[in-house]
């Protein structure tokens, strides 16, 4: 009876984890898919990127801006990349000099001098992911005075 109850014991222990698998189901063969969604060396409106000097810094910034939110007139002192997961931007320079960014859509941000606002339009707030490529202590965004 004792050895019964040691089998049946040894065996509940053993039995999952004789079931698991340690190794790792992938594949040598997998490859990765890459897509590069933007390549600039201007902005949406044409501003030429150059870099700041000093000790680079990436950022990366993800913005909610509920519908209707506008931010505030700037400017940006180093470049930046853009990319809307979700919701629409209508971004703003001059009256004659706008553009809307969707879903899915990838945008070199204005650079240097240019002010502009942009504001979270349509049915659904925006989700937007920001990259800037700058200089360790300069600030990615710079209000605009007149």
């Amino acid at each position: 009876m004792h050895r019964l109850f040691f089998f049946l014991l040894t065996a509940g222990f053993l039995l999952p984890i004789a079931g698991c698998n340690f190794q790792q189901n992938t594949s040598k063969k997998a490859k990765p898919v890459i897509e590069t969604l933007l390549s600039a060396s201007e902005s949406w409106n044409g501003d030429l990127y150059s870099y700041p000097q000093g000790q680079a810094q990436m950022t990366l910034l993800k913005i909610t801006a509920p519908v209707g939110f506008r931010t505030p007139v700037h400017t940006h002192p180093q470049p930046g990349i853009a990319y809307v997961v979700k919701g629409t931007l209508d971004c703003v320079v001059t009256a004659d000099n706008t553009k809307v960014f969707s879903a899915g859509d990838s945008f070199a941000t204005t650079f240097g001098d240019t002010a502009h606002y942009c504001e979270s339009v349509g049915n659904e707030s925006a989700i937007v992911y920001v990259v800037y490529a700058g200089a360790e202590g300069d600030p990615v965004t710079i209000p605009f005075k007149k």
